[in-house]
């Protein structure tokens, strides 16, 4: 099982905490990812249900984004399918227009970043753990629609240092740049921190804070298809596909990739 669903109680009535439990890195497959997809589907479907925190209670990491060795065990021509799967993703969570709160427990690179700019609200614990677009490091083109998100949060002026530099931050960091609303000194303070705002955005009318949201992300939904289409083709340019599993190749054995 790839995520643990914990249900709670909120004042306006069920909610669930989702902790990521995929592998020993939390990294993200095309399997897992369609699993938490399904599982935002079936709880926005669920009338009962107010919203959603995602959590995990792995010591060192949140989500470290896509799985070097699932990638380097796919045939070249399936890797599309796997490396776009985050994009799908992001689209469900774009989609899931209940409250969606994130907790970054530890490490978020990558697919774990695009997991948390994702949400409504996002809190990170001030630890050792990291948050960071990294995917131009690995040779990947960051997808217009995260570049898209990133504008609606960070500040103007660190746009570049994000998206092109693939920056990675510490927790307050990331709050000075708008990459995260609030951090906690402990992951108990975290916790706190999230279930007082779900408790507090569970008291609004569910119907004016669904309208409302699919509003707010109104330009970002009406361009997910779009979005899929250039990932594709991005995907295709010259030398992406090789840097990329260069990159895994260089990270299982622990040196500098040799990027072209």
């Amino acid at each position: 099982m790839n995520y643990q669903r914990e249900e709670i109680t909120v004042s306006g009535g069920k909610a669930e905490i989702i902790h990521f439990q995929m592998n020993d890195q939390n990294s993200l497959t095309g399997s897992n990812m369609k699993e938490l997809a399904v599982i935002l589907k079936e709880i926005r479907n669920d009338s009962s249900k107010k919203g959603i925190i995602l959590t995990s209670d792995h010591e060192k990491f949140f989500c470290n984004g896509l799985d070097a060795d699932n990638l380097l065990s796919t045939p070249k021509e399936k890797l599309l399918d796997e490396v776009g799967g985050i994009v799908i993703l992001f689209g469900e969570l774009i989609l899931f227009d209940k409250p969606l709160i994130t907790e970054v427990t530890g490490y978020a690179m990558g697919g774990g970043a695009v997991i948390t700019v994702a949400s409504d609200y996002k809190y990170m614990y001030d630890g050792k753990g990291r948050i960071g677009f990294t995917e131009v490091n690995v040779g990947l083109p960051l997808p217009g629609s995260f570049i898209d998100r990133i504008k609606m949060c960070v500040e103007p002026r660190y746009w570049s240092e994000v998206c092109l530099e693939g920056t990675v931050y510490k927790a307050a960091e990331a709050k000075k740049i708008g990459l995260i609303d609030e951090i906690a000194a402990t992951k108990e303070e975290l916790r706190k921190i999230s279930l007082k705002k779900l408790d507090s955005l569970s008291k609004i009318p569910m119907s004016a804070y669904r309208s409302t949201k699919n509003m707010l992300n109104g330009g970002l939904i009406a361009k997910l298809d779009q979005y899929q289409k250039e990932t594709a083709n991005a995907f295709q340019q010259p030398g992406v596909i090789d840097n990329l599993l260069e990159a895994m190749t260089a990270l299982k054995e622990k040196r500098r990739p040799v990027l072209k």
